[in-house]
């Protein structure tokens, strides 16, 4: 009987493993990064600086109507609830909530991810991006601020949350997501372009973040996690109620078609990228 030892470690091995798995987590969070800068890049070089793009944006801009003088007011009161005391407030409790399960990573992760999206939306909309005049306006409001601080809260609660509960937050998180977006286009504070560029800005810092998080994890879950069902659940719902709630079509007989084209591009960008970042948590962190 031949007895074999020292033999070379394999691919599955239990010392190469986690190195492996480390470094295939942090390829994947960093790709994920950079497609959805490179798509918002995309989205901003069209919307700003295309005839056709500033015509289709400025149409998109007017399609939907708040319905009534009392949805518009409750809508603009939605909207004021955004502030900096109230973000800063919400990532104290996310940040507490990580501290409590012994997560300080996750803590100071989320409060980068917050930090980091919502300074490049305020430097790219007030600093860098201009809108040339192209017959549309010049006033750049692209990314949108109130997106951008909304939907950094909903990543970073993807992010700290617990596995079990993951898909609950995704489902909340998406519907918010998509109800700001919502609000901003009917309050007529945004553009279509400006929300979708928001929503990509997040993800992009969201996944940066977690590529360094991956780089210095043991992955012990699963690669399986909620992501993209609860986030589309949940962007539907928010599309449907602001329909119920009043939320329609404004003028014009070709409104209706063009209201869904918005309501898709704003809940399908909103679940796309709010499953994306649930699908990378689950197959990277704990």
């Amino acid at each position: 009987m031949v007895v074999l030892t020292n033999a070379p470690a394999g691919p599955g091995s239990a010392l190469q493993d986690p190195e492996r798995q480390r470094a295939a987590s942090t390829a994947v969070a960093l790709v994920m990064s950079l497609l959805a800068l490179l798509a918002a890049a995309a989205i901003g070089w069209v919307a700003l600086t295309t005839v056709r793009g500033q015509q289709l944006d400025d149409l998109a801009a007017h399609v939907l109507s708040a319905g009534s003088i009392a949805v518009a007011d409750d809508l603009s009161r939605l909207l004021e609830l955004v502030s900096v005391s109230s973000a800063a407030l919400a990532l104290a409790v996310l940040m507490g909530l990580a501290l409590v399960r012994g997560r300080l990573r996750l803590a100071v992760g989320a409060a980068v991810l917050m930090a980091g999206a919502n300074v490049t939306t305020q430097v790219l909309k007030h600093l860098l991006l201009t809108r040339p005049d192209l017959g549309y306006g010049t006033l750049n409001s692209l990314p949108s601020g109130h997106t951008t601080v909304v939907f950094s809260l909903v990543l970073a609660a993807v992010l700290v949350s617990p596995r079990p509960v993951r898909p609950l937050v995704v489902l909340a998180g998406s519907a918010v997501g998509t109800l700001t977006g919502l609000a901003t286009l009917v309050a007529g504070w945004h553009r279509t372009s400006d929300v979708v560029a928001a929503l990509l800005v997040t993800l992009a810092w969201a996944a940066a973040v977690t590529a360094v998080l991956a780089a210095t994890t043991t992955r012990t879950g699963s690669d399986h996690g909620g992501g993209f069902v609860p986030a589309v659940l949940g962007a539907l719902l928010a599309a449907g109620a602001a329909v119920l709630w009043g939320v329609g079509p404004g003028a014009g007989l070709w409104q209706p078609v063009a209201v869904a084209m918005v309501l898709a591009a704003i809940a399908g960008a909103t679940a796309l990228s709010t499953g994306a970042f649930a699908w990378l948590t689950s197959r990277t962190l704990d």
